[in-house]
């Protein structure tokens, strides 16, 4: 629908939103309800936007939109060269010993290209979920089948850690006296995981569509600037609350964390946006370098050398609905 278009949400009264939900409500799902209206302010930008709920689960509305995607890179003689443009620049000359020239170009291969996208009017899930990773009752499990894991459970009882991990198999988290058990996924491919986690209904974000809601309108490195600020509160660096895990002017949240990214499709199949599996922090190149992961337009040029189960370790996804 028209109405459904940005520019002419935006237009739309209170009164006259509230009659364009009650028309989305017929189009959606079996288990969607609105909730609530909720102004959502973050890095410059304030929205008002239309909070629904299905399963437990909450969704925002997204409307239609025509937007620029990718970065365009950087120029020193551009007149919107900034400080922290130059200091990310001569990091990766220092990185890789090149020219300027040559580290602008690494750098632009790392990215997206420009491109012009349109998207869909959306409802958008607002948390993420683990992809691989999935709670699993210690009461459920067989003291036979399952007496491994049983044994892990109790050795992991007597030990000091708030965590325990066994790569691909399980994870043990502690929360007061209570230990709370997460089994690994054992699909083995994309297509055999998606048949499970994604029901009728329902997709996955394409990147045109990851990267206008993760930029949220804004045409910088980053949706929040062109760099990272040493005051920020970020995740590996300094002690919580993170920063980068509050909701966007969208009113949805990212996970805001190198270490992991978000599932989303592409042309040839999926890929995973807003991380790199930690590898830049992994190096020590500090915060700049070990963030540039969650850059809008990043693309982890590593990522071809994982199989499904390797990609599927950091995977999280958030499923949407298109209108």
């Amino acid at each position: 629908m028209e109405s459904w278009k940005r520019g002419n949400w935006n237009s739309l009264t209170k009164e006259e939103r509230r009659k364009q939900v009650n028309g989305l409500l017929e189009m959606l799902p079996a288990g969607f309800e609105w909730l609530r209206t909720e102004t959502f302010e973050r890095f410059g930008q304030t929205r008002d936007v239309e909070v629904f709920a299905c399963k437990g689960r909450e969704f925002v509305f997204v409307p239609g939109d025509t937007a620029i995607a990718g970065w365009t890179g950087i120029d020193k003689r551009s007149a919107g060269e900034t400080p922290v443009r130059q200091r990310l620049l001569a990091l990766f000359e220092k990185q890789f010993q090149g020219t300027s020239e040559e580290a602008s170009a690494y750098l632009s291969k790392l990215m997206s290209p420009v491109r012009e996208v349109t998207i869909r009017p959306l409802l958008v899930e607002r948390q993420t979920t683990s992809a691989g990773w999935y709670p699993f009752s210690i009461d459920e499990l067989d003291p036979e089948e399952d007496a491994d894991v049983l044994e892990e459970i109790e050795r992991f009882r007597g030990m000091p850690q708030h965590s325990l991990e066994i790569y691909q198999y399980l994870r043990l988290e502690r929360h007061g006296e209570d230990v709370r058990l997460y089994l690994f996924d054992d699909s083995e491919t994309f297509e055999e995981w998606s048949e499970v986690e994604i029901e009728a209904g329902f997709a996955l974000p394409t990147e045109d569509e990851w990267e206008v809601l993760y930029g949220a309108g804004a045409s910088t490195l980053f949706p929040w600037g062109d760099g990272i600020d040493e005051s920020m509160r970020l995740k590996h660096f300094a002690r919580g609350p993170h920063e980068l895990e509050l909701p966007n002017s969208l009113g949805l949240c990212f996970p805001g964390d190198p270490y992991v990214k978000e599932l989303v499709l592409t042309p040839g199949g999926y890929t995973g946006k807003g991380g790199d599996g930690g590898n830049n922090i992994h190096g020590g190149l500090g915060p700049l370098l070990g963030y540039l992961p969650t850059a809008t337009a990043f693309r982890d040029p590593h990522e071809q050398e994982l199989d499904w189960p390797d990609l599927l370790d950091c995977l999280v996804y958030r499923r949407i609905v298109r209108l």
